[in-house]
């Protein structure tokens, strides 16, 4: 059974192990459905951290 997260920049869900992108911040690791997602959390993780549905 796959495991269903959300992407933090654009709330869109996503399959874990078919994530294109992640990034660890705070000891947490995010996945993002793409990489221009997870270059813009990168900029500002601040902004993003909470979105994830979680």
């Amino acid at each position: 059974m796959s495991n269903t997260l959300t992407c933090p920049v654009c709330g869109k869900e996503i399959v874990e192990e078919q994530a294109p992108a992640t990034a660890e911040y705070d000891a947490q690791t995010y996945s993002f459905c793409s990489v221009e997602h997870r270059d813009a959390f990168l900029e500002s993780p601040g902004r993003y951290v909470g979105n994830t549905g979680s």
